[in-house]
């Protein structure tokens, strides 16, 4: 059944009523709020920390050389050996190793929080970094008087002097062993090519050695993000402000806390290696580190931050220990001549020059004294050192005679 109006007016009724309602249900509600503005943008933090590749690089071979030496024992049970030893050992160029020590430092340095920090605040004003950048370009000394820069530098002579003494003490069991070896026949027999293996070890200590490429790639993410380089040190632990360092250092790799184990406690751990002024090496590496920490280590600057790597006084000093290694090789004759040329003119002078570069404090070596003989001319004289003794010549048993009785032992000698 068709229910409708005579007029036909419903359908246009009900279609007016649902237009007012519609219109009075969005009455009711409120508007949609307007999207939200974007944030600002962030306030500029400077350039990102940067760090030459070449400087990676170097402290690469640094550290290779010094993982090498650290895995020679003072054992020799053949020829061979002793001059496998000589080989590696002497397997550095003075200028090159000088310089991964710096890098190295460098890097070091890098790994401290307050030191980047302090460093990334100046970075964020564009005028104060570059007035940064220019003093310390001009006067690498000035990065010591940046805060925390004391606490980068501890890092940096922990991690070298560490090093400096690991050599050295791995260098007195080797010239310990040139007289412990002398009981063995083997030892006192004469060197086949003396020349050649002198020629030999001067070839190599003139060879630059190649980059370790994924030691320096590691070497270089470190550099960046502030963490994840290990140290060795072992020293320093006794020192006044070690324990509070450590109470406030944050966890993990970033802020390795300082060592308190080590056996060196009685030979240098003492507050004198951390003093003002630094080294050069030691002031150079903090250098470099700020000028990268800023974000200035690379592009236009790179050649400059690379020129830092080149101080006088290690290259001098390994320079002179290699001419010493020389001079000693030329005199040897017999295989344990050759061990002790290795524990004292590559471990123990190598190890020192390290030492002298992590502190002005620091001297590895026996203290010399020079005193006047009594016709006048001077003599120079090591403190606690000992003496370089050559055996006795390897005594001849005498041929049994024809008629059966014992040849007669030769007296022995009185030691003089």
């Amino acid at each position: 059944m068709k229910f409708t109006t005579g007029t036909g007016r419903r359908p246009i009724f009900l279609a007016v009523t649902a237009s007012i309602m519609a219109l009075s249900l969005a009455a009711c509600q409120t508007d949609a709020p307007p999207p939200a503005p974007p944030p600002p943008p962030p306030a500029s933090a400077g350039p990102p920390v940067s760090l030459a590749p070449a400087i990676s690089d170097a402290a690469s071979v640094y550290v290779a050389y010094v993982e090498q030496a650290r895995g020679m024992s003072p054992d020799f049970n053949d020829a061979s050996m002793v001059q496998a030893k000589l080989s590696q050992g002497a397997s550095y160029e003075p200028k090159q190793l000088a310089r991964g020590a710096i890098a190295y430092a460098a890097i070091v340095a890098m790994q401290e929080p307050a030191f980047r920090s302090q460093l990334r605040a100046y970075a964020a004003d564009a005028t104060a970094r570059q007035e940064l950048v220019t003093k310390l370009f001009s006067n690498p000394g000035y990065a010591a008087g940046i805060p925390g820069a004391n606490i980068a530098a501890r890092r940096v002579i922990l991690a070298l002097s560490s090093d400096g003494e690991m050599l050295y003490t791995k260098g007195t069991a080797m010239k310990q062993a040139a007289y412990a070896i002398q009981k063995q026949a083997w030892s006192k027999g004469v060197l086949s090519d003396p020349a050649g293996r002198l020629a030999a070890t001067k070839l190599s200590s003139s060879t630059s050695r190649g980059v370790v490429s994924d030691q320096s790639a590691k070497l270089l993410t470190a550099a960046l993000t502030g963490e994840g380089l290990t140290t060795r040190a072992n020293t320093g632990g006794a020192t006044a402000d070690a324990a509070a360092y450590n109470a406030t250092a944050s966890s993990g790799s970033a802020a390795q806390p300082l060592s308190s184990t080590g056996t060196a406690a009685g030979s240098f751990d003492h507050e004198a290696l951390f003093n003002t002024p630094y080294t050069y090496g030691v002031n150079r590496a903090l250098a470099i580190a700020a000028i990268s920490i800023l974000g200035e280590g690379t592009g236009p600057n790179e050649e400059a931050v690379i020129a830092l790597l080149n101080e006088q006084k290690a290259p001098r000093c390994l320079g002179e220990s290699k001419l010493n290694l020389n001079q000693c090789l030329a005199a040897s004759r017999f295989h344990f001549d050759d061990v002790f040329c290795v524990g004292q003119h590559i471990m123990m002078d190598t190890g020192n020059c390290i030492g002298e570069l992590s502190s002005n404090a620091l001297n590895l070596s026996p203290d010399r004294e020079v005193t006047l003989k009594a016709d006048g001319t001077e003599e120079l004289k090591y403190a606690n050192a000992k003496p370089y003794l050559k055996p006795e010549p390897v005594k001849k048993t005498a041929s049994k005679k024809t008629s059966g009785k014992k040849a007669s032992t030769p007296a022995k000698k009185k030691s003089s």
